[in-house]
């Protein structure tokens, strides 16, 4: 999920509770949000970490349907927003929700965030209970730091972005961006990072979307489904990011 500051993302606390950094992630969602976009994200967040979280939509202009109806994106939830049933939920409680608005979602608060270019090492790996383990050895040392985390967000102080043409400088590793990037390499799929057409941030393929390689990718930021990739491949930014920190940073 979504900012371009150090912290991962403000989550506030629905009721006027207090804002903390975090990370959130659907757990149905075939495609995803990997790039820190936004600043702030309400929501219930009952515990340090867990998978039972109640986010606010975040809705964006994601051009028409087909009957030229107006059509938004859920970058939440990730789902699209204007069908009948939308509309007809509008008109009942007067608030513009996606039809998956009550749905819970993974969060992990405070999670650690790693400055590759203060890193000589990083390596992160899926462990079988869903954490993620994260190694790095700081740069000018020589002993590697372990711990187990929920999700990390991996950073940049360089002058330069994670992608080239955008000025994306912080991805949010979530643990189904982690276990699909894996299942992918385990089963000798073929892998790539496609850049959407309209708003060029790098495309996430999760769940149905991230066992079979296609060309048609959907945007999870901002819902455009017109990105073609040249071949059919399954899309992650983790693999762009491994290939550019080749040497730095280990994705497993």
């Amino acid at each position: 999920m979504p900012t371009e500051l150090a912290a991962p993302l403000s989550l506030q606390h629905l009721g006027g509770g207090a804002v903390v950094s975090g990370i959130c992630w659907p757990h149905q969602a075939t495609v995803g949000h990997i790039a820190v976009a936004s600043g702030r994200v309400a929501g219930y967040f009952p515990a340090e970490r867990g998978d039972d979280a109640i986010v606010d939509c975040v809705l964006v202009a994601a051009g028409k349907y087909r009957n030229g109806a107006a059509r938004r994106w859920c970058r939440t939830h990730q789902t699209y927003w204007g069908v009948k049933a939308d509309l007809a939920a509008l008109a009942d409680s007067g608030e513009q929700r996606c039809a998956r608005h009550l749905e819970k979602m993974g969060y992990a608060l405070h999670p650690p965030v790693i400055d590759l270019a203060a890193c000589a090492r990083v390596s992160l790996a899926g462990a079988p209970d869903g954490a993620i383990t994260l190694t790095r050895v700081a740069a000018g040392a020589t002993a590697p730091i372990a711990t187990r985390c929920a999700a990390v967000a991996l950073r940049t102080s360089a002058t330069h972005a994670l992608f080239p043409g955008t000025d994306i400088v912080q991805i949010n590793i979530t643990p189904p961006a982690l276990l699909a990037y894996s299942a992918v390499r385990a089963a000798g799929l073929q892998l790539g990072c496609v850049c959407c057409a309209r708003c060029g941030h790098p495309h996430l393929d999760l769940g149905s979307f991230a066992q079979k390689p296609h060309r048609r990718h959907y945007c999870g930021h901002c819902g455009s489904d017109s990105t073609h990739s040249p071949a059919p491949m399954i899309s992650s930014p983790l693999h762009a990011l491994s290939i550019k920190f080749d040497g730095l940073l280990t994705i497993m």
